[in-house]
C-alpha cells in the first residue's frame, strides 16, 4: 500500500502575485491547489481599477505596484516568458530619477499579470479565511461564509499582521523568537489617489515619475504609460509619513491635499477622483529567509514579500522558493513510502 503524500493537495491563502506563482508551479507538478483570496479581484497588490464618465471616457489605473525590476536569473526568465506571451513588456522610466534599471509593466495592466497567472488555476474571491483547524491529518479552513476547504497543506501570503492574527484565531503557536521576529517586520501604509483629469496631464513621457516632497512620493499618467487609452488616469500615491498622519480623515480632505501637491503635473481639472488605503503597503525590513515553515500541528509555509525583499520581485522568489521546499518534500515522502512498500 503507497503511503499518500501530505503535499498532495495545497490551499493558498492570499492570492497576490506571491501566492499566484506558488500555486502555478504547484499545479504544473500535479499537485492540486486551490487559491482564495478576500478581495473582489485576483492580484493583491497587483491592482487596477476603472473610472468611467460617459463625457470624458474610461481611466484606467494601476494604484498598487507601479513597475516592476529584475535583478535574479529565476525571475528573469518567468519575466522573458510573459513578454513572449504579451503579458509584460519593458518600461523605461525617467533616467535621472530611476537610473539605468530596465523597468516593467503589464502590457494591459498590472493586474492582468495576475489574472494570466490566474486563468487556469482553482480561484475564489471574496472568500476570507477566518481560521483552520488540523484534523484527520489534513486541514479544514473555514471562511467567513461558512465554507469550508480541506488541504494537505497550506500556504499562507497575507501581509504578516494578517498572517499572525489568522494564526492566532487558528490557536496556532509560534516558537516565541519567530513570533518576535514577524513582528518586528512592519509596513509602510500608503494612501492612492485615482483621478480622472478633462485634459491630458502634464507628466512627462514615458509616464511615471518618483517625487521626494512632503505629500507625495509617486506621480503616474497611466495613458502616457499605455494601459488608459480612453481616459485621462493620474495615479498619485502619498507618502509614507503623510498616509500616516491623514489614515482617518475624510477622502475630500486627503484629495484637496494630495491634488493640490500634484497640481504643477496635472495641468486640467479633475473629473471625478477615488482613494484607497493601502494599510500594508511595502514592508520596512524583512525577515531575512525565502520563507517560514511551520510543522505542528500540520504543515504550514509562510511566503511573500517581506522575507527576502519588498516588492514584486522579492514576493514571486519567495513564491518560488516557498514550491521548491513543498515539491522537496513531496519527493523525500514519496521515496519515503516505497522503501516501506518494498
Amino acid at each position: 500500500m503507497t503511503q499518500k503524500a501530505s503535499t498532495s493537495s495545497c490551499l493558498v491563502i492570499g492570492g497576490g502575485i506571491s501566492g499566484l506563482i506558488a500555486a502555478t508551479v504547484l499545479r504544473d507538478r500535479n499537485m492540486q491547489v486551490t487559491v482564495v483570496d478576500k478581495g473582489r479581484a485576483i492580484g493583491g497588490r497587483m491592482a487596477t481599477r476603472r473610472i468611467r464618465n460617459p463625457q470624458y471616457g474610461e481611466g484606467v489605473f494601476d494604484y498598487g505596484a507601479q513597475y516592476f525590476i529584475a535583478q535574479d536569473p529565476k525571475f528573469q526568465a518567468l519575466v522573458n516568458s510573459w513578454i513572449q506571451k504579451g503579458i509584460v513588456k519593458e518600461w523605461s522610466l525617467n533616467q535621472q530619477i530611476l537610473s539605468r534599471k530596465v523597468y516593467y509593466r503589464g502590457v494591459n495592466s498590472n493586474r492582468s499579470i495576475a489574472q494570466h497567472l490566474a486563468e487556469n488555476l482553482d480561484v475564489h474571491t471574496n472568500t476570507k479565511v477566518i481560521s483552520f483547524a488540523w484534523q484527520d491529518d489534513h486541514w479544514q479552513v473555514l471562511t467567513e461564509n461558512n465554507e469550508t476547504f480541506p488541504a494537505d497543506v497550506l500556504i499562507l501570503t497575507p501581509p504578516l499582521p494578517q498572517t499572525l492574527e489568522l494564526l492566532d484565531r487558528s490557536q496556532i503557536q509560534l516558537p516565541p523568537e519567530t513570533r518576535h521576529r514577524l513582528e518586528e517586520i512592519v509596513y509602510h501604509p500608503c494612501i492612492a489617489l485615482l483621478a480622472l483629469l478633462a485634459q491630458p496631464s502634464q507628466i512627462p513621457s514615458p509616464g511615471g515619475m518618483q517625487l521626494d516632497g512632503t505629500l507625495l512620493s509617486w506621480i503616474a499618467c497611466n495613458q502616457k504609460k499605455g494601459i488608459s487609452p480612453q481616459g485621462n488616469a493620474v495615479t498619485l500615491h502619498a507618502t509614507s509619513e503623510f498616509s500616516k498622519t491623514h489614515w482617518e480623515m475624510d477622502n475630500a480632505v486627503i484629495a484637496n491635499q494630495l491634488l493640490e501637491a500634484a497640481s504643477p503635473w496635472l495641468g486640467s481639472s479633475v473629473i471625478d477622483y477615488q482613494v484607497h488605503r493601502w494599510r500594508y503597503s511595502q514592508p520596512q525590513t524583512v525577515y531575512g529567509e525565502p520563507y517560514l515553515v511551520l510543522t505542528k500541528p500540520g504543515p504550514i509555509v509562510i511566503c511573500g514579500d517581506a522575507f527576502i525583499q519588498p516588492d514584486v520581485e522579492g514576493a514571486v522568489l519567495s513564491g518560488l522558493a516557498a514550491t521548491e521546499y513543498l515539491s522537496e518534500k513531496g519527493r523525500g515522502q514519496r521515496a519515503e513510502g516505497r522503501r516501506r512498500n518494498k
